[in-house]
């Protein structure tokens, strides 16, 4: 995907970044492709400091156009979890009514673990946010400022992103910076379960994103990690789109609410 392309996208994630920037957190069933390998039993949990959101609101489940070959599941669900979500603008809840209607929230509030979550528009993996990767927000960066807090230890990571990386042009970055933040988290919180979430799109941008969820899911691959790969399970489709389209690049309400209960199935998969 040519660079140019995306800085349209980039000035909305800028402009979300003026009224979402703040890291939400917060505390909180869907079907889609899970590629993954195991991954060691995590520590014990210790007290949170999140809060429970509400129940997310049932919406019907579009028929994907595609899908991808699933492996056996690779999350070994500790005795007492505790949540980190970490992501984008989509965890931050552009695009919802509200920002606690986001994704994160709505997960988090149907499992019902104590959570933490941490949301920053126009950031990924490897672009750290602003329209020239200026920002210095990469998913690494906010993890270890996460880790200085010994009074939030999570046992469970979900990491949400890849549709800012698409401004990378060089792929391996997005790939090494992908398996380097998962391999942080683990130094941070030792036996720590990571689950990577692709990056996903109402289309037609969900199509100028399959270079960066290539990327992503290659990087979680390197570091041994389960990746819910929505792009390629057609989470949204050209019939769907219009339903859970916002702006062009964030889904609504009802879009937001339809990626909880995808990636809450594919969870289930993993957990089973």
């Amino acid at each position: 995907m040519a660079k140019h392309e995306w800085i349209k996208y980039a000035a909305l994630f800028v402009l979300a970044v003026a009224a979402f920037g703040v890291a939400a957190i917060a505390l909180m069933g869907p079907r889609g492709a899970v590629e993954s390998v195991p991954v060691p039993a995590s520590s014990p949990a210790v007290t949170p400091t999140a809060t429970a959101s509400p129940t997310p609101t049932a919406t019907p489940t579009p028929t994907p156009t595609a899908t991808a070959t699933a492996r056996q599941p690779g999350i070994e669900l500790p005795a007492e979890p505790v949540l980190l979500i970490v992501g984008d603008s989509y965890t931050a809840g552009v695009g919802a009514d509200q920002p606690d209607q986001g994704w994160a929230n709505l997960v988090a509030g149907q499992l019902g673990y104590p959570t933490n979550i941490d949301g920053v528009p126009g950031t990924g993996f490897a672009w750290g946010g602003g329209e020239q990767d200026e920002l210095g927000r990469e998913y690494e960066v906010r993890l270890r400022e996460i880790a200085a807090n010994p009074a939030f230890v999570p046992n469970v990571l979900f990491l949400q992103g890849g549709q800012n990386d698409a401004l990378i042009p060089n792929s391996d970055e997005v790939e090494a910076a992908t398996a380097q933040t998962i391999e942080a988290a683990r130094r941070f919180w030792p036996g720590v379960q990571v689950v990577v979430l692709g990056p996903s799109a109402p289309q037609p941008v969900a199509e100028e994103l399959r270079g960066a969820n290539s990327a992503v899911r290659a990087g979680a691959a390197a570091a041994n990690a389960p990746f819910v790969n929505a792009l390629e399970a057609g989470w949204f489709t050209s019939a769907n789109s219009p339903d859970f389209n916002f702006d062009g690049v964030h889904p609504n309400t009802a879009g937001q609410a339809y990626i909880a209960e995808k990636f809450l199935e594919s969870w289930a998969r993993l957990t089973q």
